[in-house]
């Protein structure tokens, strides 16, 4: 019952800022309707009297043009939110017309003007409110006292009774606006606070899409790299045992033991990349390869009927994992790129380690003639192979080029800045 009573309620409440301004012109127009209402009760029962205040009767036409200033004073207070400037001068002015309706010692204040007040500090500029405020109550004051309003100060005399209509309107307004103001002020905060955090929360999720994508795309270079390595192997040896089996047996029988070695290996590695995706522990402690596996990289590939010479010049230097495996998984995609592409051809692999950078150099025969970039029709250039070693070298500031080079040769050369080294 309750529920449902709140849900109708809801239901009703006005869904746009001019209808919640013209709930508030309403009630606020009844308040007044009823406050003054209740004043003619009190004069009329005869409280003046008892209190010796000689207080004429509120006439017909007059008590109709005073109901009518609060309704529309009331009224003024649609425009509290677009024009609070506005709407607070329309209520004083209804406010000191009303002052030669109504009889000696009597004033009424329309609770619209008090609302007006608090709808300048609270949607005004705070200079306008300022403003708003000062030149209402100073042209109140006046008005009221010129058109003969009701004397506070008995035979005080016009200036007293000036004054002292000024300090009562400037001490109403003033407060009504000052409210206003710590309301607008407490609203601004709180809007700028709830923009700041869903700004935050808006970076927050573009850094984890961000994040998301970088990561997939370091799964995708490990699986390709994995996959294609062992694979591209296994599918070469393949063909060559098919080729043997009626003419070397024996041949054929080594060739199917090393695919059965490197589909194993590939299995392995594979399932090491999908346990480190589900977060096995086992796999988050399994090592990455790096320069201590180039030997054993170098050995599959001569394993596999390649003619590989491997030669390093230069002290080797601590390059840290993350460069170690970045020199590792572009050999191994160069390798897989040369027996794919040219069996049976020679490989040379170079290593220099200079004080400024690791420059990894891999040549071999290749036939076909390179575009206008230097890589049409070149050895994976169609596939994803090296746009992850261009992406492998970027993260470490390095420079990945793969192209053909004079003589028909298709090289790769990885170089990787030494950190704090000299050029």
């Amino acid at each position: 019952m309750t529920n449902a009573l709140r849900a109708r309620l809801l239901s009703l409440r006005p869904r746009t800022a001019t209808g919640r301004d013209v709930v508030v012109a309403g009630v606020v127009a009844a308040l007044n309707v009823i406050g003054f209402a209740g004043l003619e009760v009190l004069l009329a029962g005869g409280t003046a009297a008892e209190l010796g205040l000689d207080v004429a009767a509120i006439t017909g036409p007059a008590r109709a043009g005073v109901y009518a200033l609060l309704v529309a004073q009331s009224a003024a207070l649609i425009l509290r939110r677009r024009a609070p400037a506005l709407c607070f001068t329309l209520a004083v002015l209804a406010q000191i017309l009303m002052t030669p309706l109504l009889p000696d010692l009597v004033s009424i204040r329309g609770l619209a003007t008090l609302v007006a007040a608090y709808a300048v500090g609270a949607y005004a500029p705070r200079r306008v409110a300022a403003v708003a405020i000062g030149a209402g109550a100073v042209a109140e004051a006046l008005l009221t006292v010129a058109l003969g309003g009701p004397a506070p100060i008995p035979d005080g005399g016009p200036a007293v009774n000036l004054l002292a209509s000024l300090a009562s309107a400037v001490a109403v307004y003033a407060v009504a606006c000052f409210i206003g103001v710590y309301v607008g002020t407490r609203r601004q905060l709180l809007a700028s606070l709830r923009a700041q955090v869903d700004a935050a929360a808006a970076e927050q999720q573009s850094r984890a899409e961000r994040a998301v994508a970088a990561e997939r795309s370091r799964i995708a270079r490990e699986l390709h790299d994995v996959a294609a390595h062992h694979l591209s192997g296994i599918v070469v040896q393949a063909a060559a045992a098919e080729r043997l089996i009626a003419t070397d047996p024996d041949r054929a029988r080594e060739s199917m033991q090393w695919i059965r070695t490197q589909g194993r290996l590939t299995l392995d590695n594979l399932r090491l990349v999908v346990g480190l995706l589900r977060g096995a522990d086992d796999a988050e402690q399994t090592p990455q390869p790096g320069l201590a596996d180039l030997d054993t990289l170098i050995d599959d590939a001569r394993t596999a009927d390649a003619r590989v010479t491997d030669r390093v010049d230069g002290e080797p230097w601590d390059l840290g994992p993350t460069a170690e495996l970045t020199l590792y998984r572009v050999l191994q995609e160069a390798l897989s790129n040369a027996r794919r592409h040219a069996p049976g051809r020679s490989i040379d692999i170079h290593r220099e380690y200079t004080p400024s950078a690791c420059v990894l150099t891999v040549r071999n025969p290749a036939p076909g003639r390179p575009g206008s970039d230097g890589t049409a029709g070149a050895p994976g250039s169609s596939g994803h192979g090296l746009v992850g070693m261009r992406e492998r070298a970027q993260m470490l500031h390095g420079e990945l080029t793969a192209g053909h080079v004079a003589g028909g040769a298709w090289q790769v050369r990885l170089t990787i800045p030494r950190p704090g080294g000299t050029s």
